[in-house]
């Protein structure tokens, strides 16, 4: 029963693991392309405006530049901090002499590990699913344990067996040979009888 059943809760537990994971990534995704969307339509409006020098709400998330052909620079004011190129993917676009450049934060392993545990139902399914699995794989060990205890005794119980087998059919030929040699027969067969009692007794 518990080895059909075990693997039932270990796939059970995978799903939901990978489910909760899923759920995780969805909102991880959405959530940083509504903040690079809003980024994006805040430095057009600013554009649009005849601002140049634009502060975006999201400063983490896009860095805008763009350079006319006469020359002037339009550029968000995070342009000119600190910044690590290997953070950033980098597009460009280049039309007439204008020429765009737009940086957009790479996603993040750690970004999303936080968002993972920063929203309760996706960890708790995922948490839920890794206790579903460990529980079937834990049935599972202990019922290939138990067959395999199983399988031992009865191993046990069979080479006991043989060995009273053999033993019960020497002492019926030692009582066969009593008519021929009835002391040393006697005495053998004794001696037989004495090993299967201790035998019995688990005294040997």
């Amino acid at each position: 029963m518990n080895r059909a059943f075990a693997p039932i809760l270990m796939v059970l537990g995978v799903i939901l693991f990978l489910a909760g994971q899923w759920i995780a990534f969805e909102i991880y995704a959405n959530t940083k392309l509504s903040r690079v969307s809003h980024n994006m339509a805040q430095f057009i409006h600013h554009l649009y405006s005849g601002d140049t020098l634009i502060k975006l709400n999201r400063a983490d998330e896009n860095v805008f530049i763009l350079r006319t052909a006469t020359g002037r620079v339009i550029t968000t004011d995070n342009a000119i901090g600190p910044l690590k190129a290997d953070d950033f993917i980098a597009a460009s676009y280049n039309r007439d002499g204008n020429l765009a450049y737009t940086y957009t934060k790479r996603v993040s392993l750690s970004e999303y590990l936080n968002t993972f545990t920063e929203k309760p139902f996706a960890l708790g399914i995922s948490l839920s699913g890794a206790i579903v699995f460990l529980s079937g794989l834990t049935l599972l060990i202990r019922e290939v344990r138990g067959t395999e205890q199983r399988e031992r005794k009865t191993r046990g119980g069979s080479m006991l067996q043989e060995e009273l087998t053999r033993r019960l059919k020497a002492l019926r030929v030692a009582f066969a040979m009593s008519g021929v040699i009835p002391g040393e027969s006697l005495s053998e067969a004794k001696k037989i009888l004495d090993d299967i009692i201790k035998r019995m007794e688990g005294k040997s």
